[in-house]
């Protein structure tokens, strides 16, 4: 058995194992699942967009939670895709061949809720994929102009479309940075705050214990002996 802990991006996950199927939503804090025994899984990180055509006005609960694929009803052969693909991996779980497979598998199970893409899709797209790419984005309001919606429309539009605030957003792509510079090693702590946009490293420290679990100088003593 082995621990998995990671800071999962604001997108809905598809993971196919030998034991289990399930479509999982973000965690506000960091996600652990302990590994047992399977010898693969196979998975799907969507676009933001996706979780609001999968889900639909329930994505929110999916938010710290996950369901069984046979479950969701907008994927009527969830049953035959969790047996096509057991069947793929279970063959060669480390051929690519295979993979590429499974990711045609996905596609056609999807393609009836996969059509061209509304103003809405392309919008919350573009918003979660400025926050990725701009890491001196650290404000709601800069997020909301760059959108060309005022604050109180763009939390609307998140809320609906990922179960999320931009603040969540824009705080989780700052944490995921400063894990990976505080694993990496060569930087401080102070730093690594003041290049993220923190005011001051008591507020980078509360931030990061809270959704880590341990501060950031404890995270980097323990990545960096």
């Amino acid at each position: 058995m082995s621990g998995q802990k990671v800071l999962q991006y604001p997108s809905t996950l598809l993971v196919i194992a030998p034991d289990y199927a399930i479509v999982k939503g973000p965690e506000l804090g960091l996600s652990h699942k302990e590994l047992r025994g399977t010898p693969w899984a196979f998975g799907v990180l969507f676009q933001a967009a996706a979780g609001y055509r999968l889900h639909g006005a329930q994505l929110p609960k999916l938010v710290n939670n996950e369901r069984p694929l046979s479950s969701v009803d907008t994927i009527p052969g969830g049953e035959g895709l969790i047996r096509d693909v057991r069947a793929e991996m279970s063959a060669a779980p480390s051929s690519l061949d295979v993979h590429s497979r499974c990711m045609a598998l996905t596609a056609a199970a999807l393609a009836p809720i996969c059509g061209p893409l509304d103003a809405e899709d392309k919008l919350i797209n573009a918003i979660t994929d400025q926050v990725e790419t701009s890491p001196s984005l650290t404000r709601v309001d800069k997020l909301a102009a760059h959108a060309g919606l005022d604050e109180r429309a763009l939390q609307r539009l998140t809320r609906k479309r990922l179960g999320l605030s931009p603040k969540w957003l824009i705080q989780r792509r700052r944490l995921q940075e400063a894990g990976v510079r505080l694993a990496a090693g060569g930087s401080t702590v102070s730093d690594v705050a003041s290049d993220l946009g923190y005011s001051d490293q008591a507020h980078f420290t509360r931030d990061f214990s809270r959704v880590v679990g341990m501060t950031p100088g404890g995270y980097l003593r323990l990545n960096n002996p």
